[in-house]
């Protein structure tokens, strides 16, 4: 599988891949109930639905780091634009330190869901990309690490030294270059997150670089997710991830969308990052958005 195909852990792993498996093991009005489940959380956010398959589909997917009330950062966010008609999907990754204005005030688009949750995020990616959004699913830390933990873990090299603690989140990471490593939930959330060491070296480009190491990761996943043994783990993964999961989807749409991006063509996953530079204002690294430079993004979503 390439890098643009193995991109959308939570698109792939954490909804679709269990729709479909659900599907043989549910059936029927089982499977509806289930689905709806991922539909209950506290956001109620309308979703805008698309009536002509000839048109696009855009759906915001966020991973939430842990916060106060639980309004944590967003920590990945990423606009997933999918033409039915075609079967063919865009996967643009927002970069978390990008720019924008919150209340007359320069922010960065990782605390617009700190202010006000799923709405606020979903709006400030529909005026920096001048797109509509029509779903939006969000999934947290914890989400990430029970559903590592119930596909059995993953094994990975090591390619950089990983040294890096922050006791404000509780969060430890060490792993050592060269090493070749089991990495259970706890273990997969701080490869995951890693970019720099305590003593200032690590990714050159921070959020950027780790975008790298995150695809390796997702090839991983993605490789047991298709081992025909994944069945034996279905039945922790059926009762786990309504837990985690959250998106304004009904179960119909889930079905609908969630079978049909299953069978995309690899070929037909495209995965980009918004291009931009980083930028220090007043004392504060931030990743600016480049509209000229972008004209071949957006024009994918229209």
């Amino acid at each position: 599988m390439n890098k643009k195909a193995s991109s959308n852990l939570l698109f792939y792993g954490l909804c679709f891949l269990i729709i479909f498996v659900t599907a043989v093991v549910y059936g029927g009005s089982k499977l509806y109930i289930y689905l709806n489940k991922f539909n209950s959380g506290k956001e109620k956010v309308e979703a805008y639905e698309v009536e002509d398959d000839r048109k696009p589909v855009n759906f915001l997917l966020m991973g939430v780091d842990k916060g106060n009330g639980g309004k944590g950062r967003t920590d990945t966010i990423m606009l997933v634009n999918y033409i039915y008609k075609d079967d063919k999907a865009n996967i643009i990754s927002i970069p978390r330190d990008t720019l924008i204005n919150i209340n007359g005030k320069n922010e960065k688009i990782n605390s617009a869901h700190v202010y006000g949750g799923v709405p606020w995020t979903i709006e400030a990616v529909e005026q920096l990309l001048n797109v509509k959004i029509n779903y939006y699913g969000k999934v947290n830390y914890e989400g990430f690490k029970a559903f590592i933990d119930a596909i059995g873990g993953i094994d990975i090299e090591i390619k950089q030294d990983m040294h890096y603690d922050d006791y404000g989140q509780e969060l430890h990471i060490h792993f050592d270059k060269g090493d070749m490593v089991h990495l259970d939930g706890e273990g997969a959330e701080q490869f995951f997150r890693w970019r720099k060491n305590n003593d200032g070296s690590g990714l050159p480009m921070g959020d950027l670089d780790r975008i790298e190491n995150q695809h390796e990761f997702l090839n991983k996943v993605m490789d047991k997710l298709k081992n025909p043994t994944i069945v034996f783990n279905l039945p922790k993964l059926i009762n786990t991830l309504p837990t985690y999961i959250e998106t304004n989807m009904d179960g119909k749409d889930l079905l609908k969308y969630g079978l049909s991006i299953k069978n995309i063509d690899s070929e037909k996953i495209e995965f980009v990052t918004i291009k931009g530079e980083l930028q220090d204002i007043e004392g504060v690294s931030y990743f600016i958005y480049d509209e000229k430079q972008n004209e071949e993004i957006t024009a994918m979503l229209d």
